[in-house]
């Protein structure tokens, strides 16, 4: 904790008793001026005595001055007091109130303490009744184990026979889906013949708007000669960007064609797998 530094004290009373008995002293010199200079006025009254009242008089208003600056040097020392003395009750009731809350710091940490305690043994106590509920389960499983195999033995033999008789219809099913696949390919390779027409005639519709829009930026070119060299840059950039754009998107149309192609091959050579393995009956179960 940082030390607190203590100020010297700084006595009021002497400090004004002081200034008053040095006053008095001036007060005195003061009045014992005048006495002198009447007893010189009845003698002569020149300029010299003049001026010398009228410095008399600056020396008192300054003196006045002098006294009324001492006051409130006074005051403001006092002031200064009372500030440093109210900053030290301050800085006491900063520190206790940091001890009063340490002390609550380490009463809230008393108190987690015993209930993470308290909270532990809850938690061993809750295990263990969740043990004792596993083993029951447990050994409740192993009755509905053994119950289920000898049900799912008996569904078994229901099973076999069942499947003989899906057998006939899943033929005929596989039959009836072979031929919508069959369908379903003629009409996606029409579709992309479709939309491969319908892309070839958006690229030269494409390409007349590029021709279209080169005719105009010519005869821009033309009428604004000053301006020609930034729009032709900038029309340089453009056509660079749309070009790198046109040719990924026809890389990525004939990967994705690809990939569907291949999709369509791995299917096909798996349909040929199956028709094989139906024509072989020692591989039917």
């Amino acid at each position: 904790m940082n030390k607190v530094k203590i100020l010297p004290k700084v006595n009021i009373k002497k400090l004004a008793k002081k200034a008053s008995k040095t006053l008095a002293k001036v007060y005195k010199k003061i009045e014992a001026r005048p006495k002198k200079l009447k007893k010189i006025k009845k003698q002569t009254k020149s300029n010299s005595q003049i001026r010398f009242f009228q410095k008399l008089r600056e020396e008192k208003e300054k003196q006045k001055r002098k006294e009324k600056f001492i006051k409130l040097q006074a005051i403001k020392e006092r002031n200064l007091e009372k500030k440093r003395v109210k900053d030290e009750e301050l800085k006491l009731k900063n520190k206790e109130l940091r001890l009063k809350e340490e002390e609550l710091k380490l009463k809230q940490a008393e108190q987690k303490l015993r209930e993470l305690a308290e909270q532990r043994l809850q938690d061993q106590e809750q295990r263990r009744k969740e043990e004792d509920k596993r083993l029951r389960e447990e050994a409740q499983r192993i009755r509905d184990e053994e119950k289920r195999v000898r049900e799912a033995a008996e569904q078994r033999l229901r099973d076999e026979q069942q499947r003989i008789r899906d057998e006939h219809q899943r033929r005929r099913d596989e039959e009836q889906r072979k031929r919508d696949e069959e369908d379903k390919r003629k009409l996606e390779a029409e579709q992309r013949i479709k939309d491969e027409e319908r892309r070839i005639k958006e690229e030269e519709q494409r390409k007349i708007l590029e021709e279209e829009k080169r005719i105009d930026e010519a005869q821009k070119k033309l009428k604004e000669e000053d301006d020609r060299k930034r729009n032709e840059a900038e029309e340089l950039r453009l056509k660079e960007w749309e070009k790198k754009f046109d040719e990924e998107r026809k890389k990525s149309e004939q990967e994705e064609f690809l990939k569907e192609e291949e999709l369509k091959q791995k299917e096909e050579e798996r349909r040929q797998k199956l028709l094989t393995e139906e024509k072989n009956p020692n591989k039917i179960n």
